[in-house]
Order: structure tokens, then C-alpha cells, then sequence
């Protein structure tokens, strides 16, 4: 898979061989729920990934705002798009002191398969180190910095309703 983009080339490789567990495939755990869930879910697409995926088997990009990517359930690693490589996370963009930064949180959208995310396990310092970097990577280019400032805004605003109604 041939990657023109820098910033996101920098985050594939980044996260090439990084896993929420360190060594270990965190899929072996639950049956990789996340590859497997049955709901029609479909992982988003970064700025640059869509034109990857379109000519790859065993995926299917559905258009949108945002394009999404949907798998046969099995994938060689290499060819995971950016949102299963950082999975149950996200690289959350927060404004300090007039300056964009990446706070690693778990992805709250992922709560509902990932038991890594539902029961908040400690996960792999590595891998959140390899998370956070990509993320100030993305941060480099302006398509892919806008994208993950409006993802931001909208997990704050679950966040917060989730806040709210668990209150």
C-alpha cells in the first residue's frame, strides 16, 4: 500500500506494529469483536485513506462527509485503515494556551464492542505513546488536522451527553 500523504504515511508507521495489549493481539481476547460485530458498523476514513481503500479487496468504501470503510471481517494488518490501527482509541485534539495538542482518550464509540474500551483496561504505554504521536503527526497536515479537530468537538459533545445522562 503506497501512501503519497506524509503525515498519514508517518501514522501508518507509527502504528505498523503497535497493539492496545503490547505483544499481544487484543482480538485473541474477545473473538475480535471489532472486526466481527454483526451491527453494520464501518470504521471512518482519515483525509487521504479513501483513495487506498476503494482498490483493495475485501473492503468497500461507503461515500459520505465522512467516507466510511467496511471489511470482510479479516484483514492483513498492513492493510487495517488508521481507525482500526488506533482502536479503542483516539488522538484528541484540546487548544492550551492558544496551541493544539493530542490527549489520548478512549474512543467513546467504541464502548459498545470493545471490552477494552467498556471496562477501561490499562492498556500498552507504547501504544498510547505511538497513538499520541500519530496524532501530532496528523496535526502537520490541514486535512487531516481539520478532521480530527471536528472528531474532537463531536466525542467532547458524547462525552459530555453521556456525562449528563449517567449523571
Amino acid at each position: 500500500m503506497k501512501i503519497e500523504n506524509k503525515s498519514l504515511r508517518e501514522a501508518y508507521a507509527l502504528l505498523e506494529n503497535a497493539t492496545p495489549l503490547g505483544c499481544a493481539d487484543c482480538g485473541l481476547a474477545c473473538g475480535a469483536v471489532c472486526c466481527t460485530d454483526k451491527t453494520g458498523d464501518s470504521m471512518e476514513l482519515f483525509p487521504y485513506e479513501k483513495e487506498l481503500f476503494s482498490s483493495l479487496d475485501g473492503f468497500e468504501v461507503v461515500d459520505g462527509e465522512v467516507p466510511l470503510v467496511k471489511c470482510n471481517g479479516s484483514c492483513s494488518r498492513e492493510q487495517r485503515p488508521l481507525a482500526c490501527r488506533i482502536y479503542p482509541l483516539f488522538p484528541l485534539v484540546v487548544n492550551e494556551d492558544g496551541e493544539d495538542k493530542i490527549r489520548v482518550i478512549y474512543d467513546p464509540r467504541a464502548s459498545h464492542a470493545c471490552p477494552l474500551a467498556s471496562e477501561r483496561v490499562r492498556l500498552d504505554r507504547r501504544f498510547l505513546r505511538a497513538v499520541r504521536r500519530a496524532g501530532k503527526y496528523l496535526l502537520k497536515d490541514s486535512q487531516t488536522a481539520d478532521y480530527l479537530k471536528k472528531t474532537s468537538e463531536f466525542l467532547k459533545e458524547l462525552i459530555e451527553l453521556e456525562y449528563k445522562l449517567n449523571s
